[in-house]
């Protein structure tokens, strides 16, 4: 039977297949009809269709802090991811999805019925800092203490794992997109100008750090708060940080908490092994050395931080042989 890994984040959706293909990769918007409120399509070709038919179309998204928005837009998203890669997976595949720790029975028990609804045949979960672990090909079964950060776009999963289980985890709803949006608040408070999410996701790559450094400088077009005019403005690092540190603060914090309150014995093992960190949201600049000097932890960034997750999901397919568990979870051999 075919099986497919899913990574149903707050900003992207990630599906791939057990030997580690990424079969889609869309961002988790949907453009709903305004009138019936019936799914247009979803991803990329959302945000054309926006721009293209204004007032007719409605953005939505289909995930917000890691919870679902919608159950009825749920089951019809599930309809068309199934759909896109039907060609790669057949009609009745397993699907493994990647979760938040936080994420509740009614939340999932949602998401079973709609990719059951969308025609699989099975649905199990994995908790998304485990799957990131798994995808980071972490030894997760020994015994010896590994941490994962999971920093997403709009939740932060932290786990200390050890002989296959979860020591201590935590879950806050802060992720990539409050980062964003923490830019455009700043844009706003500092300067009088209003931006586009675009250009503060811009600004925060080009111009953002969770760590202090030399300034940076760079021209934007905003709209003049007072008077809806457009202007060009000149945005500097020192004008953003403070509210970018805000925001990563409540994550780092979380990674301190979740060592706090794992056994003293683990302490070495932490200290040798170092904290994974993955998610998207990790790439922003400084963030690394801010956990580093948080925890007292050196700190390994993934490659590709973006993709551990779902690439963990797909691996606990290929290695539990789609084998889910009593309660739907799935334990891959040799990697829990």
């Amino acid at each position: 039977m075919s099986s497919v890994a899913v990574d149903l984040g707050s900003t992207r959706t990630l599906l791939a297949d057990p030997a580690g293909r990424l079969l889609l990769d869309e961002p988790t918007v949907a453009a709903v009809n305004v009138r019936d409120g019936s799914l247009v399509t979803f991803g990329s070709k959302a945000l054309d269709m926006v721009r293209r038919a204004a007032g007719e179309i409605e953005l939505v998204r289909a995930v917000v802090h890691g919870q679902l928005q919608d159950l009825e837009l749920t089951d019809r998203v599930a309809e068309t991811l199934l759909t896109r890669v039907r060609r790669q997976v057949g009609r009745r595949p397993e699907v493994l999805v990647s979760v938040p720790s936080s994420a509740s029975g009614v939340q999932r028990r949602a998401l079973e019925r709609a990719f059951k609804r969308a025609g699989a045949e099975r649905v199990g979960f994995v908790d998304h800092a485990v799957a990131a672990a798994i995808g980071l090909r972490l030894r997760i079964d020994e015994p010896v203490a590994t941490m994962v950060v999971d920093a997403g776009g709009g939740t932060t999963e932290v786990a200390v794992m050890a002989l296959g289980g979860v020591v201590t985890d935590a879950s806050v709803p802060v992720g990539g997109d409050d980062l964003d949006r923490a830019v455009r608040d700043a844009c706003l408070r500092s300067l009088d100008l209003v931006v586009s999410p675009a250009v503060a996701e811009q600004l925060k790559i080009r111009l953002g750090s969770a760590w202090p450094g030399p300034e940076k400088k760079v021209e934007v077009v905003g709209r003049d708060a007072s008077n809806g005019m457009v202007r060009t403005v000149v945005v500097s690092s020192s004008e953003l940080n403070p509210a970018i540190a805000e925001v990563v603060r409540r994550t780092v914090d979380a990674a301190v908490s979740c060592i706090r309150s794992a056994p003293p014995d683990l302490a070495n093992d932490l200290l040798s092994q170092g904290l994974h960190l993955a998610g998207s949201a990790g790439l922003l600049d400084g963030y690394s050395r801010r956990l580093a000097t948080a925890t007292g932890i050196p700190v390994h960034l993934a490659d590709q931080p973006g993709l551990a997750a779902v690439m963990g999901a797909a691996r606990c397919l290929q290695d539990s042989d789609g084998a889910f568990g009593p309660t739907g979870d799935a334990r891959p051999r040799g990697s829990r």
